[in-house]
């Protein structure tokens, strides 16, 4: 046990620490006992010798080592309520085996000296005086079992002896007895030593198990509540933070925000990029919304906040996320743009309950979306009508792709020379029977945002190649940007010309100019796949977008469509009419043909033709009309 007690050996390891904690506290509770108890016993030596010996050895003595053990024995009192570090302990260990050796050995020696000068009767009580005390100081040190042994050794081994050798059988009968009686205490001294370091090392071990557990516990509770790559709070403690704080009067504003463009910059630069992104974002977040608001991360590039204020105070925090997050991000070789679109809801003036809360800052997420992005809206109860008016034509509309409610239009594209029809546009119409009209602008967004557009796009294009196989003249239909990041796009088309025996060269796909910028590579690369298939090629709404000479130099247009707010307005803006003349002109320089949308009139027409453009399309020569009315009109000649 010793070992683990000298100054040279470190405290390596916590359980090693428990168990000499638990010795220092054992030998503080013990110790004055053991003291006290050797003062009891040295005052009955002392009794029992008074008148045979000199003063000196029957009071004087006593007395001495009366003072040492109570010297010892305040030692000790003073740090009954206080445990030192567990690397000093062993220290206090080594002092109280040395002095224990030492008071034995002036105990032994004191009663050895009054053996000797005792008679037959006063030898064996000094003897069994001496024995018991230091049987009694040794069970007051089985914390400490080199100490008890000491003691047993210097107190009581010099009058044993001298009982095993005594001439009287009566003493060495004692004495032999005192010898059988030490070795089985010595025995059971040991037996209970270890019980003591079982007992304590299985108790150290159930500590570090419930500190395991709790740091589990912790941990757990850590991956639940909070998001690991960001670190901050996830879905679930935004759901308890409101469900506990949505019970009183005082006002507060949930913030609901969407990354602009981070799906982007995520596809081009990979996950690493973007996950480094995410955490600058929430550290951005969390410096600037200060400490009465609570950043949160819902998943993805979706973000919340939990805002100690009223409407007022919930609008300035929108706008100060809304600049913070047009700043740029610089990271170790990029530097990032990005926005933020942020929908605000208020309790308790917009909702009562955690879900509405949620769900109306969600509509207004939705509404700042579709305001241009990098905006901040506010929820209104007109906005819920529109979502619930949006979710029920979404519905209608996944049950109307079932029932080929969407029929093609088709909408003359004319030679403005000659005044000829040279083509058609391709434009979706919903049969709805007796209900209200839903026009293209609005369930074309809600197809594309729930992933049905391609299905409408190819169903649209197969009924349409199906009627219009024996004109002579072509067709031209709009993707939109989420069908050229398709990799198979331009072999389903194909499939479905191949299929209805439908001439490539015939059909003209319109790309817009943004569709460009999203995701270039995916574009470049289905566009160059669709002009090898001899499908002519469009860049539709010139002017509107990112207009770029790059792109009409690298990529294989074969026309340039003006969007119609440019013509319908020329005749009445200068600036729309040099515009339009502009475009004209560069289309002409690098050979592309021009079609112009938007004509509603013949000075228009004339005006367009006298520029320079070749094509024109618009209600001036007729809306889009069904395959029968175009059959009627006669507008288009079988080959």
């Amino acid at each position: 046990m010793f070992r683990r007690a000298a100054p040279a050996v470190a405290i390596r390891t916590e359980q090693n620490q428990a168990i000499l904690v638990e010795q220092f506290r054992a030998l503080r509770q013990q110790v004055p006992l053991m003291y006290a108890l050797m003062m009891v016993d040295a005052a009955f030596l002392s009794f029992a010798s008074h008148g045979t010996v000199s003063v000196w050895w029957s009071l004087g003595m006593p007395v001495v080592l009366a003072l040492l053990g109570g010297v010892r024995a305040a030692f000790w009192l003073r740090r009954r309520g206080a445990v030192p570090d567990p690397e000093q302990i062993p220290r206090y260990l080594i002092g109280t085996t040395i002095v224990a050796m030492a008071l034995s050995l002036g105990f032994g020696g004191w009663g050895l000296v009054l053996y000797i000068q005792a008679d037959l009767v006063r030898r064996a009580c000094i003897a069994l005086y001496i024995f018991i005390g230091a049987i009694s100081c040794c069970y007051c040190l089985q914390s400490l079992p080199r100490a008890g042994h000491a003691v047993l050794l210097c107190g009581a081994a010099p009058v044993t002896l001298c009982l095993l050798f005594s001439p009287d059988w009566f003493l060495r009968g004692v004495g032999f007895n005192i010898l059988v009686v030490t070795a089985v205490i010595l025995r059971m001294l040991q037996a209970s030593h270890v019980g003591f370091i079982e007992v304590l090392t299985s108790r150290a071990d159930m500590a570090t198990e419930q500190r395991r557990a709790q740091g589990a516990e912790q941990r757990a509770h850590q991956l639940a509540y909070h998001d690991p790559l960001t670190g901050l709070p996830n879905r679930r403690a935004l759901a308890e933070a409101l469900e506990s704080r949505m019970t009183g009067d005082a006002p507060l504003g949930l913030l609901i925000l969407d990354l602009d463009r981070f799906k982007s910059i995520n596809d081009v630069y990979g996950h690493p990029a973007g996950d480094q992104l995410l955490r600058d974002v929430a550290t951005r977040l969390g410096a600037m919304t200060g400490a009465h608001a609570t950043s949160y991360r819902l998943g993805g590039d979706e973000f919340a906040v939990i805002v100690d204020s009223d409407g007022e105070g919930a609008r300035r925090v929108a706008h100060a996320i809304v600049q913070a997050m047009l700043k740029p991000f610089a990271g170790s070789d990029l530097v990032h743009h990005i926005g933020a679109s942020v929908g605000i809801s208020l309790y308790p003036n917009d909702a009562a309950d955690r879900e509405t809360l949620m769900r109306r800052a969600d509509i207004a997420l939705y509404k700042a979306k579709q305001s241009g992005r990098s905006q901040h809206c506010a929820f209104e109860p007109m906005l819920d009508a529109e979502i619930r008016r949006r979710a029920e034509i979404e519905r209608e509309l996944r049950e109307a792709m079932t029932t080929d409610a969407f029929v093609p239009h088709y909408q003359p594209i004319v030679d403005l020379a000659s005044g000829a029809v040279i083509g058609y546009e391709l434009l979706a119409r919903w049969q709805r029977g007796d209900r209200d009209e839903i026009g293209p602008e609005q369930f074309i967004p809600i197809a594309e945002e729930c992933g049905l557009i391609n299905v409408l796009m190819l169903r649209l294009l197969r009924r349409a190649c199906r009627e219009t196989r024996d004109w002579d003249i072509g067709i031209s239909i709009n993707v939109s940007p989420t069908q050229l990041k398709d990799p198979w796009f331009s072999q389903k088309v194909l499939a479905v010309l191949t299929r209805e025996r439908f001439p490539p060269p015939r059909l003209t796909i319109e790309i817009t100019e943004n569709a460009l910028i999203i995701d270039a590579d995916s574009a470049q690369q289905t566009i160059a796949s669709l002009k090898n298939q001899g499908i002519q090629l469009a860049l539709d709404d010139f002017g509107t977008g990112y207009s770029s000479l790059q792109h009409l130099q690298m990529l294989p247009f074969d026309r340039l469509k003006i969007d119609r707010s440019f013509v319908t307005s020329m005749e009445r803006d200068p600036a729309a009419m040099r515009l339009v003349h502009a475009i004209i002109t560069l289309a002409n320089t690098l050979g592309l043909p021009v079609v112009a949308e938007g004509i509603e009139s013949a000075s228009t027409a004339r005006t367009l033709a006298r520029l320079g453009c070749a094509m024109g399309q618009g209600f001036h020569y007729g809306y889009p009309m069904s395959v029968e009315d175009i059959a009627q009109t006669g507008a288009a000649q079988p080959a």
